[in-house]
């Protein structure tokens, strides 16, 4: 079952799914019946022990057999099972996929990162959840990047990571100014890295969410968030809510604006790619240097 990217005039970039791939993947497991069935075997292929790098597989055998997926809940970027006892945490990284043998994701999910679930792709499946109805999801992983861990005895909100997640995109109702202000505090940090900050709402934004963002507000990524003024805010916020709604209605990207696009959507200008080096990540930004221009700094002259 490939998966057709919808490229632009661009070489696709490969990143990591955000919040509304994560959630129709969650969707997905769902529709194919996985909440509500029992795993009856897991079996590791190669690879398996890259992914499941927790305990032993021998110790997730024992851990997951015979537990039934009482629901599946996602938040962010992540996606949560609770089972009978404890909770299966599953974050995809850049190159991670679940997939149930028979069920495709048909028009529910094109994706900018590889879906390696096409009968070539087999050679990436590293594990199989074996269910009690005969059902059978794969775990395919290209690079074994996924993170997935087993909490005992804990459902999906008692978790650490759960809790340090703010809200994400799907809740997201804008905060007043001021609330906002206090939200990010004294930090010391531009526009585009407050919006990729998972512990700050909403969550679930990555590098070409973020990117669209600023784009449709008409804001450059590199704006400290001291200086953001309250009509830049509501820019923000308008930003955020057009392309919450188009992540909703279009499970396509045919709608973005500047990422992986030659041209502006907005004014046809040149899209320019530019490290933005969040941290130790060096992700590419893209973003529209006529739409979303530098604001000019602000200059004391001293008359000689």
């Amino acid at each position: 079952m490939p998966i057709t990217m919808l490229a632009h005039d661009r070489k696709w970039t490969s990143v990591m799914p955000e919040h509304y791939e994560v959630k129709r993947i969650g969707s997905y497991l769902k529709e194919a019946g996985i909440e509500g069935n029992r795993i009856i075997a897991l079996e590791p292929l190669p690879g398996a022990e890259k992914i499941l790098k927790q305990e032993s597989i021998s110790k997730w055998q024992s851990n997951l057999e015979n537990q039934k997926v009482l629901s599946i809940s996602v938040k962010a970027k992540y996606t949560f099972l609770e089972l009978d006892q404890g909770t299966l945490m599953w974050h995809y990284r850049f190159t991670g996929i679940p997939h149930v043998t028979g069920y495709s994701y048909d028009t529910k999910l094109y994706t900018i990162f590889n879906l390696p679930t096409s009968v070539n792709g087999h050679r990436f499946c590293r594990f199989r959840l074996h269910f009690e109805d005969k059902k059978c999801l794969e775990y395919f992983d290209t690079r074994c990047l996924s993170d997935i861990r087993y909490f005992p005895r804990l459902q999906a909100h008692e978790l650490d990571i759960h809790k340090k997640l703010a809200p994400d995109l799907t809740h997201f109702s804008p905060l007043s100014f001021t609330a906002w202000k206090t939200q990010i505090g004294s930090r010391k940090r531009n526009l585009k890295q407050e919006l990729q900050d998972q512990s700050t709402y909403p969550s679930g934004i990555g590098n070409y969410l973020a990117c669209e963002i600023l784009a449709c507000a008409k804001l450059n990524p590199w704006i400290p968030v001291s200086s953001i003024s309250p009509e830049e805010y509501q820019a923000l916020c308008n930003g955020i809510m057009t392309v919450k709604k188009l992540c909703e209605q279009h499970a396509n990207y045919q709608w973005f604006h500047v990422f992986n696009r030659t041209n502006c959507r907005i004014c046809a200008g040149t899209v320019v790619r530019k490290k933005h080096h969040l941290g130790q990540s060096g992700q590419t930004t893209h973003y529209c240097p006529q739409c979303q221009r530098q604001p000019l700094l602000k200059v004391s002259y001293v008359r000689t």
